[in-house]
């Protein structure tokens, strides 16, 4: 049977997200860029959760210095698509059509985002997209 990939908590994807966004991080680095947006935690809240990351294969550590330096080794990608895959198993039984219809039902697009849906739609039933005005 296959290994699942570990749950990534939003506690843990605040962290991974300030990893992505400066590309590498001390503790003391990413508690700042979390206080920064509003977040109230404390340096041992961090250390844990960057700990946790690593543990899960998440983020990798350079222990070389004083201050351990963490880096993401998951994109931000591949967590979008680990979770979109998750909410589209867990709410929407499999059916990842039931997750698009809802969310254009429910969600204003503008006309450029309108215009790729119908490209993507007409491509997938083998219909011709429209051209672009350039």
């Amino acid at each position: 049977m296959a290994k699942r990939p570990p749950t990534i908590p939003d506690s843990e994807l605040d962290v991974l997200k300030v990893l992505w966004e400066r590309g590498q991080a001390t503790v003391r680095e990413a508690l700042e860029t979390l206080r920064a947006a509003g977040r109230q935690w404390s340096y041992a809240t961090v250390a844990t959760l960057l700990d946790r990351l690593e543990t899960k294969g998440l983020v990798e550590s350079d222990r070389s210095e004083l201050a351990f330096v963490y880096r993401p080794t998951i994109s931000s990608q591949e967590v979008q698509q680990r979770r979109v895959n998750s909410l589209v198993d867990k709410l929407y039984q499999g059916e990842p059509g039931l997750l698009v219809l809802h969310l254009l039902k429910s969600h204003a697009l503008d006309a450029n985002q309108a215009m790729e849906v119908r490209d993507v739609l007409d491509q997938m039933s083998g219909g011709k997209p429209k051209k672009k005005n350039v």
